[in-house]
This record gives C-alpha cells, sequence and structure tokens, in this order.
C-alpha cells in the first residue's frame, strides 16, 4: 500500500535530494505516486540537484571539454573545448561523442606525422586471429583517415574490417559463417515442412507409414518401387555441397547406391534456386538420374499420358487428385 503524503518528513527528501536521486528514483523509494512527489516537491519548497555534467573536464582527443554554452537552435548540447595547441573551440556533444571531432584544426596539419606513427602500431597487429579472420595486412584509406585490417577468412576469402569491428562479433567471419548457418536452418525447415502431416497433401503408404512428400509425381515414382520391391528411402540426407550450399536429392536406391531426382519442369525453362548448379556439384561425387514426367509414364507404364486424366478420374469418383495417386492408381490397372 503506498505511503501517506502527508507521513513522508521533508528531511526524508532532503536526504535522498543531497544524494542526488531525481524525482521519478525518489517516487519509487518512498513508494509514492510521481504526482505525489511533485506536489510533495512543491509543499515543501525542494528541488533536485542537477547531476555533474559528464561531459565537462573529459578528454576527447586533443580536446578537454571546459564549459557548457548555450544550446543550439535545434537543441543541441554545445562545449567550449581547450584543444592541447592551445585554441579553444566551440563543438556540439555529439561530434565529440562520436569522435568527428578530436582537434581545432591542428590535428590535420599534422596528420601525415600521426598518421605514419599509426600505421606502424597497426602493421604490429598483422597476425592476430578474431573468429575466422586472421589479420595479414593493413591498409590505409587516406580520405577517410582510418585504418582497414586486411583479413583473410578460414574459408579462403579476403576481406577488409576496422579492428573495432572484429572485437564486435563473437565469430567474425567475411560473411560464410552467417550464410552456412542460414543454409542449415532453410535445409532443415524446408525438409520438415514437407514431411509434416499438416503441411502438405501428396503421400505415399510405406510398410503401413504415411510418407508425405512434394508432387504427385513422386507419389507415382514412390508406388512404383513398392510395387516392384525396389528398396528405396525417401529424402534420405541433406547433403553439404560447398560452404553455405545444400542438396537433398529425392529418392536413393539402397541396392544400386544411386539418387533419384523427380522433376516437373526442366531447369533449362525454370529454376529458382539455382538447383541445377546443386545437381551438377552432387554428381562429383554420387551417381544422380533425373527423371520427368514422360519417363514416369514410359518407366511406370501408367494408363493416361496426359497428367490431368488422372485429376479428371479423381473427379468422377468425388475424391482429391492426392487421394487417387496415393491409394487407387496402382490398384486399378
Amino acid at each position: 500500500m503506498p505511503a501517506p503524503r502527508k507521513m513522508i518528513p521533508k528531511e526524508k527528501i532532503m536526504n535522498l535530494i543531497e544524494k542526488r536521486y531525481n524525482q521519478r528514483e525518489m517516487s519509487e523509494i518512498l513508494n509514492i505516486s510521481g504526482t505525489t512527489m511533485t506536489r510533495l516537491m512543491r509543499e515543501y519548497d525542494l528541488s533536485t540537484k542537477p547531476k555533474p555534467d559528464q561531459i565537462i573536464g573529459k578528454r576527447f582527443g586533443k580536446l578537454i571539454a571546459i564549459k557548457r554554452v548555450e544550446n543550439t537552435k535545434e537543441g543541441r548540447k554545445v562545449y567550449k573545448c581547450k584543444c592541447d595547441c592551445g585554441n579553444i573551440i566551440q563543438t556540439k556533444a555529439k561530434y565529440l561523442n562520436n569522435g568527428d571531432t578530436r582537434s581545432c584544426g591542428c590535428f590535420e596539419k599534422n596528420f601525415s606525422k600521426y598518421q605514419e606513427k599509426n600505421y606502424k602500431e597497426a602493421l604490429k597487429r598483422v597476425g592476430e586471429k578474431h573468429g575466422m579472420l586472421t589479420i595479414i595486412d593493413v591498409e590505409i584509406a587516406n580520405t577517410k583517415k582510418y585504418y582497414k585490417m586486411v583479413c583473410k577468412c578460414e574459408c579462403g576469402n579476403i576481406t577488409k574490417r576496422s579492428y573495432g569491428s572484429l572485437h564486435q562479433y563473437n565469430t567474425p567471419s567475411c560473411g560464410c559463417h552467417a550464410r552456412e548457418m542460414s543454409s542449415i536452418r532453410m535445409s532443415e525447415n524446408i525438409l520438415s515442412h514437407f514431411k509434416s502431416s499438416r503441411n502438405k497433401s501428396w503421400y505415399f503408404k510405406k510398410h503401413g507409414e504415411i510418407i508425405y512428400c512434394r508432387s504427385g509425381y513422386e507419389v507415382i515414382y514412390a508406388n512404383h518401387l513398392i510395387m516392384n520391391n525396389i528398396e528405396f528411402e525417401y529424402e534420405p540426407e541433406i547433403f553439404k555441397l560447398k560452404n553455405a550450399k545444400r542438396y537433398t536429392p529425392d529418392f536413393y536406391l539402397v541396392k544400386e547406391d544411386k539418387y533419384i531426382e523427380i522433376k516437373g519442369i526442366p531447369y533449362e525453362v525454370i529454376d529458382i534456386n539455382n538447383q541445377k548448379h546443386s545437381v551438377e556439384l552432387f554428381r562429383k561425387n554420387h551417381t544422380l538420374e533425373i527423371y520427368y514426367w514422360d519417363d514416369l509414364w514410359e518407366m511406370c507404364d501408367l494408363p493416361y499420358k496426359a497428367y490431368t486424366n488422372y485429376r479428371i478420374r479423381a473427379n468422377r469418383l468425388g475424391i482429391r487428385v492426392e487421394d487417387y495417386l496415393g491409394k487407387i492408381l496402382y490398384l486399378t490397372y
């Protein structure tokens, strides 16, 4: 229950003011509302003490902030600063804090000497390793007046980073690490999505288990394998082809040690995810065959060449084409 306003003595509030608490902090300590705190301050004729300016007396490069002056029209804080060379200037607080202003201008005149000195210091960092990056050289950018660390990534790529950014991440890399993690997540998510009964309609039954797949073409081919007692696995494994690139073949024929990809449209017509390149990489180490609709029609000895006919047959039976391909097709011819 909040403390009554009249029961809080003036001395207690004055003690908090001496400790430089503001009104919000005092209201929390005294367990009263902000409005009640304001009324008490007015009744006791008290005011909080301004907190000491954190900038005054602080060094920014060759400048030391010595006095706060009138704000700009936009309300920006402005400070009078003394440079090591003796000059006095006025500059905005944000320029001091972000490093844009580091001298009265004399720094520019002596920049080449300063640059040479710090370049030698930067070269001492060559050989340091940060995450997946190893510093191999230092590059100077004259126009922006800072150095870039030339780094070699474990993947072989060369990238340039500021020294500060190398400390910013737990596992800095040229970008390959983030792409690799993204590739893993996407591959796993896509695979689980299509194997979930809530997300897909196409299916076939293998040893009494319903297995969901991506297309009616795959259903037809899977049932062909089942009818001919050909041992197979559906989407057996996610293969890493190279960094940030993965590929999952549709079928694996166990005895033949061969992978099968079922395609509705040739890669030359549509290849949104650049799968043709993945297939080429995969074939370097594995046997892979690609079957299209004409191949399935001939191989599986299907009754109708036009895929639309199966949908018509399903409509006549009053069932979904998914159920016709998954349950009835191989029982009716």
